[in-house]
Formats: C-alpha cells, structure tokens, sequence
C-alpha cells in the first residue's frame, strides 16, 4: 500500500484519503497509526473488489443521496456502507486476512434491497474474474478477439468466407467449421496456460462442444427451406417474407430441440439448461437494460445501423398475402424474438453452464469468442460489443446457472433495435 505524504491533501478535518488503492497522507497531521493505516487498507481491498471505477461511483453517489436526507456531509460520510465497515473494523489488524467479498454488503444492506442485489451482481463478476483470470490468458483471447474484429471492420471477412456459401451450398459444412475452429483455438491454449491439460483428456470436451458450436452453425446455415417455399409456388414478396421468417424459425426450432436432447444426454432429462425458477438478480438486469437505452438509441442513428435494421424489411413483404403492414410484422417478430431463447439456451445455457461440469469456469472464454463469430456481418459496433456482452452474461449464467438476465437484456436489445428501425421506417 504505498503512502503518498504531502501539505495540502487531503482538506478539511481528514488525515488520509485512500484514491484507486493509493494513500494521500497530510504530514502536518503526523503519521498515520496501524489503526488508520488498517482502516484506509480496507477501502484499498473495496476498491479492488469493485474494478476501483465501481467503488467511486457508488461511494460518490452514495454520499450525495446521504447528504441531501441529512444536510451534514459529515454525517453523510460516517454513515457510507464502505464507512462504516472500514470504522467498525479498523481495530481487528487482521480483519483483511478473514474478510469475505463484499463485505459492507453483507453486513449493513438489507437481503431483499435492490443495493444488495447491485452488490452481489458485482460479487459474482468479481469472484469469478479473480477465480478465473490468469493475464496471459486474456491478453491472448483479446488479442484473438481484435483480430476478428480487425478482419471483419477492415477486410470484410463475412462477405467473402462465409456469405458466399449460401450460394454455393456450402453454408452448413462452413459456418460451422469456422466457429468449431475458433472455439477450439481459445479452448485449447487457456486450459494449457491456465495449467489445465488434464480436463482436455475427458471425451465430453471434445465432443460435446463440437456438437454444440456445430449444431449452432449448422442451423444459422440452413437454407434449403427456400427451395421447400418457392416449390411451393410462393414467389414475389410472399416468398421474401417466408424466408425471412423462416431464417428464424428453422433455426430456433432445430436448437431446442437439439438442446433439450443435449440435456437429456448429460442429465437424463429433457430442458433447457438455466431455464428455471429464478429471480435472483432480475432487478439489477432490467435496471441494466435501462441504463443501457440511450446508448442503443444513439447507436440507431448510425449508417451501418441505418442499413441493417429493421430486420423485418416491411418495402419488400408490402402486401404479401393482403394482409396489413402489422399483420406481417406480429409473426415476424415473434419468430424474430424466439430465436433469441435459442441462443440464450446455446450459449449460455449449453455451453456454460452444460458443458461447465467438465470445464468448470474454463467454459466462458471459448463461447464469447463462438459468440463472437455468430455476430460476424452485422454492425461493427454490435460485433465488438457481443465480446462484452457475452463475456458478462457469461459469467453470471455460470454463477447463477440461469438465462433469464441474459433473456431479458439480449430480447431487450432486439427488440429496442427492431423498435427503433421500425419507427425511421413509419415516421
């Protein structure tokens, strides 16, 4: 813990101030006693806890909702969740040796307050992240990462690897190559960094995720329903419009019903990995979603946006069948939105918290980067931000081992786009 000693900082009555795990100390106050020293230890532990940027916010943001209920920022101060577990502790010099995660937590907020639930979302990053972080590892699936998004932003790499297999027949054989492959590639080199080969000897890793991360590719490749709807007779915008229901549907229906065999084989039931009762962190995922709405509307006004969304292209259905513009979009949509349980149910259910019995924590890393590829061709911001998303929602469905946040923010989003595309189309 290094101590910073200075004249001017901090102001006011205090001796010390604990910033981002360092310690400004006022000399003209005299040096700081063990207790002090402990006390200012324990905020460096909180800081660390919470990535430093999340224990400034909520430390901020804590003392100005106090400050206003009291009108004494002293008062207000003393009574911060982090005060008050630094104070009450500050005695026990071996307090940071036995302490448990997020102990302010813990100790001062109420079990079923929204605070406590922020808290253990927080925890249950925190604690996987120190469980699972080795920093060669993750500067090598960065970097593998960047890599896909440099050849996809710059050189295109959809438009001529996996775009033209549609045409030539090949898109089932391709797609899921491509995403098998990167899978592996991550797979591979961070159980050997992470000291991990023995798990690569177990059968169920080798199979299980090829099946999985094939299957998934397999079915975003399938295209032979369009020769099923034009020997049907549909041509025009009536064959337009069940295609594009059909590029969801098909493939929805063929991963649950994969899935459910998938659970079958492993458990001896038939379901959906993390498809259960729950509401742990529920709250926290729709105030998530909230926060996260004007970014997307931002995000809307772009070009790449502009272009690709709505997915549901109502100029080119207009009139099919004679119904209405919203006779068409309601089916569509609803294809448009269980498409999206099938791949909550992929890549969360399956891959992290299905195939975690063999991999343990090891199963997130390689199913962001197999998330990664299934984004490839559409928004470059989307792209990027699917590494993130995947990444977090990863992590919580490994702990929590349910899909629901991962429901509601990824439907959210999909249908926030939709909505937002819609509108610029009508209005």
């Amino acid at each position: 813990m290094r101590i910073i000693n200075n004249k001017y900082y901090p102001f006011g009555p205090f001796h010390a101030q604990n910033f981002l795990g360092i310690i400004f100390c006022r000399i003209d106050k005299g040096e700081l006693s063990r207790v002090e020293r402990n006390h200012e230890y324990i905020h460096t532990v909180q800081q660390k806890e919470m990535f430093y940027i999340g224990f400034l916010i909520w430390y901020n943001l804590e003392w100005i909702i106090r400050f206003i209920a009291c009108r004494n920022w002293m008062k207000a101060y003393r009574s911060l969740y982090f005060e008050r577990e630094a104070y009450s502790h500050q005695r026990d010099l071996k307090y940071c040796e036995h302490r448990k995660p997020f102990a302010w937590a813990r100790e001062y907020l109420d079990n079923k307050s929204f605070l406590r639930e922020l808290a253990d979302f927080l925890k249950e990053i925190y604690c996987f992240i120190k469980e699972d972080f080795r920093p060669l590892k993750y500067l090598y699936v960065f970097c593998f990462a960047a890599m896909i998004a440099v050849a996809q932003i710059k050189f295109n790499v959809y438009d001529w690897l996996l775009g033209p297999s549609y045409d030539n027949g090949t898109s089932m054989l391709r797609l899921p190559t491509v995403f098998v492959t990167a899978y592996y590639l991550i797979l591979i080199p961070t159980l050997i960094m992470h000291g991990e080969s023995w798990r690569m000897r177990q059968w169920q890793v080798w199979v299980f995720p090829a099946l999985l991360v094939g299957i998934d590719g397999a079915a975003q490749g399938f295209d032979n329903y369009t020769d099923w709807i034009r020997n049907a007779g549909y041509r025009g915008n009536e064959f337009y419009y069940l295609h594009l229901v059909g590029s969801f549907f098909f493939r929805s229906v063929a991963i649950v019903s994969l899935l459910c065999l998938f659970k079958w084989a492993t458990t001896g039931k038939f379901g959906l990995y993390g498809v259960k009762q729950s509401t742990h962190l529920l709250r926290v995922y729709g105030f998530a979603y909230l926060l996260l709405i004007p970014i997307f509307i931002l995000v809307s006004i772009t070009p790449q946006f502009l272009e690709y969304y709505p997915k549901m292209k109502i100029a080119c259905c207009e009139g099919a069948f004679g119904w209405s513009n919203w006779q068409l979009i309601l089916p569509f949509e609803l294809s448009y939105a269980n498409d999206f349980l099938g791949v909550e149910s992929m890549f969360r259910g399956a891959m992290v918290i299905g195939l975690s019995k063999w991999l343990g924590p090891r199963t997130v890393l390689p199913m962001i980067i197999a998330y990664m590829c299934i984004h490839l061709g559409k928004p470059d911001m989307e792209l990027c931000s699917s590494v993130i998303g995947g990444y977090i929602l990863g992590i919580l469905a490994y702990r929590t081992k349910h899909l629901w946040g991962g429901i509601i923010i990824h439907l959210g989003i999909a249908m926030l786009f939709e909505a937002l595309g819609m509108i610029r189309v009508f209005f």
